[in-house]
């Protein structure tokens, strides 16, 4: 028997223009604003079995998540009747790095913003709870199905950036250096709503490449690959919304052919504005093939919790190579390579000798030549004391760091989340895992695999991944891509055995969902509001 379930959509128009702001995704000062390209959307999808209270997706045209922006949502929205938790919220982005940064009250994502943006906060934040009453007015009889398709090797869509990472894994097939499209997870998958009379009204996609069509030399206002692929289904499927959202993109890009005149990695096309209309042509003629061909039944439910990373884990440090950057974002200049971690690595044999209970920190990030130590806001050896201390330097994002210590703006740490969220979300026989960052090809598979073991027991018959959710913790990449120390195991804070421990996370949330606990742990201490406004533009 079909489930009929009650759905609404809504959508709203989130560009914020701000003339020399930042943009977030690539961390570089040149990487601003000046013009408008494409509106940037925020859609929200409410969705309830009939009588009883709802779950809401809110997708974003952005770069990432962050915890205080979904707060703010929670805040908003009960000033507008609304009673719901964690657990009823999905906040996701498709990873856009061509929109406004800024939205986050962790300090480290804003120094080349720079600073904590409150324009851009509360356009994203009023944008997306405009979309969500938009969608309860929208509630309808709706059914569920959902379904997948493969995408052929010929299509040009998404590429491997990080092979020598990927073929460290004991688990991977055979693959050759250069076939990077043969190193990605080529399933794209779908949750199509229709009404109960068969006509279509919305999408969730779930397809993982990054948005990084566009470049960082780019200046305009863009919604990327994924927000071309959405507006091409919208378009030709009138009346409907269509979510784009990400899964497995932590190493995976849009980008294979090297460009010897801007000596970045790029798409089909020499225009990246044209090789992202490509690139968003294939994922939307891809989601076409989405036929729905199981039907999805049963019960709604949610579940969330807050896992003190830093504590299970390791405070957070950021490694050399996440500040090298990637060839389609190239950070500090291949030559200081070698330099930095010569100083990472005399820093580390200092801070031991006078701190020799640090061992257990550095052991936990492994192979990891820790640059940004965020349990003390030292950076190249330089203590945060020091910072607040010296004379202005002539690299842009090195001064805002200085600047923004000298304002007493840095005293809280660490810079990037400690405590992280996870969620599930049941709709019947299927599964969304929602992942807080950037998890790699094979880390997906092995987190599917292992939920995939214990949800099948309980009915379900589809685990879906979507990633960039209600919060950024950086990359998750396995613990042999990790080694490898390549720009993801960089990114990847809070050590090696993150991939491990994410695991061991959702596993505990599954056992909550099973026994209906919708939340748990202990939410994120909030920056004292004196610190935050010392930092705020």
């Amino acid at each position: 028997m079909k489930s009929i379930y009650e759905c609404g959509f809504g959508k709203t128009e989130m560009t914020c223009f701000i003339p020399g702001i930042g943009m977030m995704g690539y961390g570089q000062f040149h990487n601003v604003v000046k013009e408008v390209a494409t509106p940037l959307m925020a859609r929200a999808m409410v969705l309830q079995e009939v009588g009883k209270s709802p779950v809401v997706t809110i997708h974003l045209e952005q770069a990432f998540v962050t915890i205080a922006l979904k707060q703010e949502i929670l805040n908003r929205l009960e000033q507008h009747g609304w009673n719901l938790t964690h657990a009823d919220l999905l906040v996701t982005a498709q990873h856009t790095h061509s929109a406004p940064g800024g939205y986050s009250h962790y300090p480290f994502y804003n120094f080349t913003i720079p600073g904590f943006q409150t324009r851009v906060f509360d356009r994203v934040a009023g944008a997306a709870v405009q979309a969500v009453e938009l969608a309860r007015k929208d509630l309808a009889p709706s059914l569920l199905t959902w379904g997948e398709v493969e995408i052929s090797l010929d299509k040009e869509v998404a590429f491997n950036r990080s092979m020598t990472a990927f073929k460290n894994n004991a688990d991977v097939e055979d693959i050759k250096l250069g076939e990077k499209e043969k190193a990605v997870s080529r399933t794209m998958e779908g949750i199509l709503i229709k009404s109960p009379e068969g006509q279509l009204r919305g999408m969730l996609n779930f397809f993982g490449v990054h948005c990084t069509s566009i470049s960082s030399y780019n200046k305009r206002i863009h919604h990327d690959n994924k927000g071309v692929a959405a507006a091409l289904f919208e378009s030709k499927n009138p009346g409907t919304t269509a979510f784009f959202m990400q899964s497995s993109a932590g190493d995976v890009s849009p980008n294979f052919y090297w460009d010897k005149k801007t000596k970045l990695m790029r798409g089909k096309f020499a225009d990246q504005y044209e090789s992202a209309e490509f690139n968003g042509e294939i994922q939307f003629r891809e989601s076409q093939r989405i036929q729905g061909q199981q039907e999805i039944n049963g019960e709604i439910r949610s579940a969330h919790t807050f896992v003190n990373m830093a504590q299970r884990l390791a405070p957070p440090a950021h490694g050399v190579s996440f500040f090298m950057g990637t060839l389609e974002g190239p950070g500090a200049p291949l030559a200081l390579k070698p330099l930095l971690r010569i100083v990472s690595k005399i820093h580390k044999t200092v801070r031991l000798i006078r701190h020799p209970e640090d061992q257990s920190f550095f052991n936990a990030h492994g192979r990891k030549d820790v640059m940004l130590d965020h349990r003390t806001g030292s950076f190249a050896g330089i203590p945060l004391s020091l910072w607040e201390k010296l004379p202005p330097l002539p690299d842009k994002t090195v001064e805002s760091v200085r600047v923004t210590a000298k304002a007493g703006a840095l005293k809280t740490l660490p810079w990037v989340p400690g405590t992280i969220p996870f969620q599930l979300i049941a709709l019947g026989n299927v599964l969304i895992v929602a992942v807080p960052g950037e998890i790699t090809t094979v880390s997906a598979r092995r987190l599917r695999q292992e939920i995939s073991r214990r949800s099948f027991h309980n009915g379900f018959k589809k685990v879906i991944i979507t990633s960039y959710a209600n919060c950024y913790m950086g990359y998750i990449t396995t613990p042999e891509e990790y080694d490898m120390q390549c720009y993801e195991g960089g990114h990847n804070v809070h050590g090696r055995n993150t991939h491990t421990e994410m695991v061991n996370a959702i596993i505990e949330l599954f056992e909550q969902l099973n026994i209906n606990i919708k939340e748990s742990g202990e939410r994120p201490v909030p920056f004292p509001a004196d610190e935050l406004a010392r930092r705020t533009v």
